[in-house]
C-alpha cells in the first residue's frame, strides 16, 4: 500500500477491543415537499415532518419513514431525490438605499418556499436589528433575535430549518421590511429519472457508516441494481422492495439476474393503520424491516435474523397479499423471496435469505451473515485505525501484541454474544499476526497486517420436531 490508510479485506480462505458499530442505521431516499439535498439523519418522525414536511399523495416515502420509527428504528439518513432543474425560492432583503444587503434561499428546492415568509423588524436593543420567518398566516416561526452585522444574520440562518442567508452587494444591514414571501421553487420531480435516484446513493460515502440502504417503493430491476452496487462498494447491505403482486413467477422474475451476498428482497407490503380510523396503508417492506433490524441491533447483534419471533411487527395491521401455499412459499424461499406473513394474528418476517447464487456461493445465503460482516469490517477497521502511525517495535513487538489483542477483543465480542460458532473462541476466530504475516519486509514497507478468519453462526431456517407417543406401560 503506498497510501496511509487502513483496508480491510474479505477472505474466502482460512488464515493461520471492543469497538461497536451501529448497524441499525436505514439510509432511505425518496420524494419529499420540501428539506435538504444533502444527507440528513432522522431521529423522529416529527423532525422528519419538521426538516422535510408532511405526507405528500405522490410517494409512499412518509408513511416509510412512520413505519421505520414505529417499528423501533432510531436514526434513518434521508437523501432527498428532486429532478435535474430543481429550483430554490429566494427573497432579496434590502438596505435603506434599496441595494441587496442578504440574499435568502429557500432549505431545499420546491414549490413549499412560497408559503413562508420573511420579515425584518428593528430589534430591542438600538443599532440592532431582526429577521422572523413566517408562515403563511403570519405566525412567527423562527426568530433571530437582536443581530448586529449581515454576518451574524448569516451564522444564524445556518441553523434555519426554512433558510439560508448569503451577503448581498451592499455591506450595510438590511432596512425594515413587512413580511414577504420568498418565490416559489421546484421540485422538478416529474422530471426525475435512475440518475437522480443514483446521484443521491452517490453523496452516502463510507464515512457513514455501516446499514441499511433502501429506496422505499422503487421496484425497478434498474432500482435493485443501483442499490447494490452501492452496498459492495460501501460496506452496507440493500433492502428491496419487491412489486407489490401475488404472482409468485413475476416476484422470481424480478430477482432471478441479481446475486449479491449484501442484499435481501421482502414481499409482499405490510398494511398499516391509516390516517382516517377504519382506514389502512400499504406501506414498502423495507421499512418494517429496517426498523425491526434496528430495534433487534442493539439486543442481539447484526447477525440475528429480523425474522420469526424477533421479526415481529408492532405496527402492521395485515399483509397487502393472500397468503401463499407451503409450496409457494418454499418456491419463494429458494428463489431468494424473504416472504411477510400475517401468522397466528402477528404480521412477521419469515424469510431471512440473502440473494446470494444458492449454488456458488451458498455459504452467504443467510443475510445476518452478511450484516455481521458489514459490522466487524467497521469494527475492525476502527481498531486499524487506532494504530494509524503507531511505531512497530521490533525488539519486544508490543506494538503487534497490542494489535492482535485489540483485534482479539472485538471478535470476542461476537463470540460471547453468540453470533460467531464453535464451542470455544479458539474454534470461532484466530487473528494472526505473526512472523508469516507481519515479515520484515511488510514492515519495512510502513506497513501492519493481520488475517482475521471467523466462522459465522447460521440461522435456523427449518425445524424438524418428532413427537413419539408411547404406549401405557
Amino acid at each position: 500500500m503506498s497510501r496511509p490508510g487502513v483496508e480491510v479485506v474479505l477472505s474466502e480462505q482460512p488464515g493461520q477491543v471492543s469497538i461497536e458499530a451501529d448497524t441499525g442505521v436505514w439510509f432511505a431516499s425518496g420524494l419529499t415537499d420540501r428539506g435538504p439535498t444533502t444527507p440528513y439523519s432522522v431521529r423522529s418522525l416529527n423532525q422528519f415532518v419538521t426538516v422535510f414536511g408532511d405526507r405528500q399523495t405522490y410517494s409512499p416515502f412518509y408513511d416509510a419513514i412512520e413505519e421505520y420509527f414505529a417499528e423501533g428504528g432510531s436514526v434513518v439518513v434521508v437523501t432527498r431525490v428532486v429532478g435535474p432543474a430543481a429550483s430554490v425560492g429566494t427573497l432579496n432583503l434590502l438596505d435603506g438605499s434599496a441595494a441587496i444587503s442578504l440574499v435568502a434561499t429557500a432549505n431545499g428546492p420546491g414549490a413549499w418556499s412560497n408559503q413562508y415568509k420573511l420579515q425584518v423588524v428593528a430589534g430591542t436593543v438600538g443599532g440592532t436589528y431582526a429577521i422572523h420567518v413566517l408562515d403563511a398566516t403570519n405566525n412567527i416561526l423562527e426568530d433571530s433575535g437582536n443581530l448586529v452585522t449581515q454576518n451574524d444574520a448569516i451564522a444564524w440562518a445556518y441553523n434555519s430549518q426554512y433558510i439560508r442567508l448569503a451577503l448581498g452587494v451592499s455591506t450595510n444591514v438590511p432596512a425594515v421590511m413587512a413580511a414577504t414571501a420568498l418565490s416559489a421553487g421546484n421540485d422538478d420531480r416529474a422530471n426525475i429519472t435512475d440518475t437522480q435516484w443514483n446521484s443521491v446513493l452517490s453523496q452516502l460515502s463510507s464515512d457513514y457508516g455501516p446499514g441499511q440502504v433502501s429506496q422505499p417503493g422503487r421496484t425497478s430491476s434498474t432500482a435493485y441494481g443501483q442499490l447494490i452496487t452501492h452496498c459492495e462498494a460501501n460496506n452496507r447491505v440493500a433492502l428491496l422492495d419487491l412489486p407489490d403482486t401475488n404472482n409468485a413467477t413475476t416476484l422470481e422474475n424480478a430477482i432471478s439476474t441479481l446475486n449479491s451476498r449484501f442484499a435481501a428482497a421482502f414481499a409482499p407490503w405490510p398494511v398499516v393503520p391509516g390516517l382516517v380510523v377504519a382506514t389502512t396503508r400499504k406501506v414498502p417492506p423495507c421499512a418494517m424491516v429496517a426498523g425491526l433490524i434496528a430495534k433487534n441491533d442493539p439486543i442481539y447483534g447484526p447477525n440475528k435474523a429480523a425474522a420469526g419471533v424477533t421479526g415481529i411487527s408492532r405496527y402492521a395491521v395485515d399483509v397487502s397479499q393472500p397468503g401463499w401455499t407451503d409450496d409457494i412459499r418454499a418456491q419463494l424461499n429458494v428463489a431468494g423471496v424473504n416472504v411477510i406473513r400475517n401468522m397466528r394474528g402477528t404480521v412477521r418476517v419469515y424469510g431471512w435469505r440473502s440473494l446470494a447464487d444458492p449454488v456458488n456461493d451458498q455459504t452467504w445465503l443467510d443475510f445476518g451473515n452478511a450484516r455481521l460482516f458489514t459490522g466487524l469490517t467497521t469494527e475492525l477497521n476502527a481498531v486499524g485505525e487506532s494504530f494509524m502511525f503507531a511505531e512497530i517495535d521490533g525488539q519486544n513487538g508490543k506494538t503487534i501484541g497490542a494489535f492482535n489483542a485489540a483485534l482479539v477483543g472485538a471478535c470476542l465480542r461476537h463470540y460471547n454474544s453468540g453470533e460467531l460458532f464453535g464451542a470455544t473462541p479458539q474454534d470461532a476466530f484466530v487473528v494472526d499476526t505473526g512472523p508469516a504475516v507481519n515479515t520484515i519486509e511488510t514492515i519495512k514497507n510502513l506497513e501492519l497486517h493481520a488475517i482475521v478468519s471467523v466462522k459465522m453462526a447460521p440461522f435456523a431456517e427449518y425445524i424438524q420436531i418428532i413427537v413419539n407417543k408411547q404406549p401405557i406401560a
